[in-house]
């Protein structure tokens, strides 16, 4: 197979060419993210950094393509950018004329090819082929599909943290993209010595993930993501409040710091972060049972799952923490909460929303001030409300904001 070098360096090769469909169905990888490090259904998918496809998306293609060489009769489908995929090197030399012309074989083995963007156009190919292998005198429309050439670039020998990025770059560049999406991307790849600057980013992603996905949060189901319309927030919101509380000047700084540390060093502090989170709203789904949502359906939304809200509670946990390892928390000795065991944070944090009692008629009176119908935070929501409710309930629970 023939292609054009347009980059080369010690470790790395890109290439442009032309591949026929039928030279890419049997090597191809279509690849998604369906859980969290920490999640209960942790697996290999964990790696990657494609979204799951849009099937809606994924029909549209398929007639597209259906009705350009079917229908119009024109051999040439034109998609407003190349595929990307990335193979490995193995035994191929790649050696190019004077002209930047190379000769060299694709892989030959299963799923050998990933793709790093276009899983959309390929799946859509895929369905239109399987659907025409099924239809009795298709022979002519098979073997259009199956020599249709996609226009590709080829990275070669790039590894995932650098696939990520390039995908990244051809979907932010192209057009605005929602700032979940950036978050989702890269803080889905660690470090491993690449950019230490986006630690803290992986270390809020994968909490963020862990707390949306796992059985044992009570904010399951609460983010919404590009796979499903349900839930409160969304996924940039959540990163962002996570990431606050990551910041140089917070209380859980050390654990980013922990975290850019080499392996033989880390002491993996950023895994005990999730029993703090559960523990605490744990806490105040209890407290607060009478507002917190019955289902992640938006016809259950209630204050307590607006931005305003979490956003203040998220803030209130930070404070919290900070005034415990400071060793300035009223009535409890210096500790560093994230060393504690998940029933001895559940015992602490009811302690804390003692006044928020629902067993109680002040404690229920307390909470619909903040969370009834006639509270002042029932309508949209502001940082600047955000930052007042924080420091309400901050003076409610007998601690400076």
């Amino acid at each position: 197979m023939k292609a054009i070098e347009l980059y080369r360096n010690n470790d790395h090769i890109i290439l442009v060419t032309a591949v026929k469909f039928k030279d890419l169905k049997n090597i191809v990888k279509f690849t998604q993210r369906t859980s969290s490090n920490w999640s209960d259904n942790n697996d290999e998918s964990s790696k990657f950094y494609q979204r799951q496809t849009n099937e809606i998306r994924v029909e549209n293609i398929k007639k597209y393509i259906s009705s350009t060489i079917f229908e119009n009769n024109e051999s040439e489908i034109l998609f407003p950018s190349s595929m990307i995929l990335s193979i490995n090197s193995d035994y191929n030399e790649f050696k190019k004329d004077e002209f930047n012309v190379i000769d060299f074989e694709l892989p030959t083995a299963k799923e050998s090819c990933l793709i790093v963007d276009g899983q959309h156009r390929m799946k859509a190919m895929f369905s239109l082929y399987k659907e025409l292998e099924g239809q009795f005198f298709a022979e002519e429309k098979l073997i259009k599909v199956l020599n249709y050439k996609f226009n590709c670039t080829i990275l070669v020998d790039y590894d995932i943290w650098e696939q990520a990025k390039i995908f990244a770059n051809v979907n932010f560049n192209q057009k605005p993209v929602d700032r979940s999406l950036y978050y989702d991307i890269f803080g889905e790849i660690p470090k491993f010595g690449k950019d230490e600057k986006l630690g803290d980013l992986y270390v809020a992603h994968e909490l963020g993930k862990f707390l949306n996905l796992s059985s044992k949060s009570p904010l399951k189901g609460f983010v919404r993501n590009f796979n499903s319309g349900k839930g409160f927030i969304s996924q940039a919101f959540l990163t962002q409040q996570i990431l606050r509380l990551l910041g140089p000047r917070s209380g859980w700084n050390d654990i980013v710091e922990d975290f850019k540390k080499n392996d033989d060093e880390r002491l993996d502090l950023h895994k005990k972060l999730p029993k703090v989170f559960v523990a605490y709203f744990s806490t105040l789904k209890k407290e607060f049972s009478e507002y917190w949502p019955k289902s992640i359906d938006k016809s259950q939304a209630t204050i307590l799952t607006k931005t305003t809200s979490l956003g203040a509670f998220l803030r209130l946990l930070g404070r919290i923490n900070e005034l415990f390892k400071l060793g300035l928390f009223p009535n409890y000795d210096k500790m560093d909460l994230k060393d504690l065991s998940l029933e001895k944070l559940e015992e602490i944090f009811n302690n804390i929303f003692k006044p928020f009692d629902h067993t109680t008629t002040s404690g229920k009176e307390l909470s619909a001030k903040y969370f009834g119908q006639e509270s002042k935070y029932k309508g949209g929501g502001s940082m600047g409300l955000q930052s007042q409710l924080f420091k309400e309930l901050a003076k409610e629970i007998g601690i400076p904001a």
